[in-house]
């Protein structure tokens, strides 16, 4: 898992443990103050909070009642140099993704973040299930690596996923394909060539084996259930 990345998180600790987590998120933004996370969770995409159990600032359960009065979905983590079995108990109510306890271990931290990758992976409803953990969010109309990161589509490349995921159990013809995405244009001229290198360009933003074609039959989105 050392050399898997997750997206972002907010940590409340020190220095050195900002580093030490950079080895397994692509952005550590590191707060002073557990109080501090209530005015950045909700403005950004730091769907990972890491809140310190030993910071004699602002009771951290307090700090994390607050977020899951309004959140369910942030996945919360606390550190702590010791925290007994009462203060586990307490927290159960506040659905936390696990505890890791200082000074930092590698395997413990893994272990915990094991978890962290399971719960971002169950709040991902929203989202259609792609190949290798890449998911497609029907709302937002994003699609996500198996990091949780945004991969970026031009408009072309979004409506073209769009039509492959709605008819994501069958083949579409690349007429059809053809049609929605260059409407008259597709009438006039002969639309292959920008077909072709429309879904070179997908697939080079999905996992590999994602797009399927059969000749006859036109091309077909392989997604997770498939």
């Amino acid at each position: 898992m050392h050399n898997l990345k997750f997206s972002q998180l907010l940590l409340v600790g020190k220095p050195d443990e900002q580093r030490f987590f950079e080895n397994y998120f692509r952005e550590v933004m590191l707060l002073e103050r557990n109080s501090d996370v209530l005015k950045w969770y909700t403005k950004s995409t730091f769907f990972t909070i890491f809140l310190d159990c030993d910071s004699l600032e602002g009771n951290v359960f307090e700090i994390a009642e607050e977020i899951r009065k309004h959140d369910h979905k942030r996945v919360i983590v606390f550190l702590s140099s010791k925290i007994d079995r009462d203060k586990l108990l307490k927290a159960i109510p506040l659905h936390l993704s696990g505890c890791i306890h200082r000074p930092l271990d590698q395997n413990q931290v893994e272990d915990v973040l094991e978890h962290v990758q399971s719960d971002l992976e169950r709040i991902s409803e929203d989202c259609i299930r792609l190949k290798s953990g890449y998911r497609f969010h029907v709302a937002k109309q994003i699609l996500y690596d198996a990091f949780h990161q945004e991969v970026k589509l031009t408009k072309n490349e979004l409506t073209l996923l769009k039509i492959l995921l709605r008819d994501r159990d069958k083949c579409v013809e690349a007429e059809v394909i053809e049609h929605e995405i260059w409407e008259e244009d597709s009438l006039e001229i002969d639309c292959t060539n920008r077909l072709k290198n429309l879904l070179y360009n997908l697939r080079k933003k999905l996992p590999e084996g994602s797009i399927s074609n059969n000749y006859k039959l036109g091309y077909k989105l392989l997604c997770e259930e498939s």
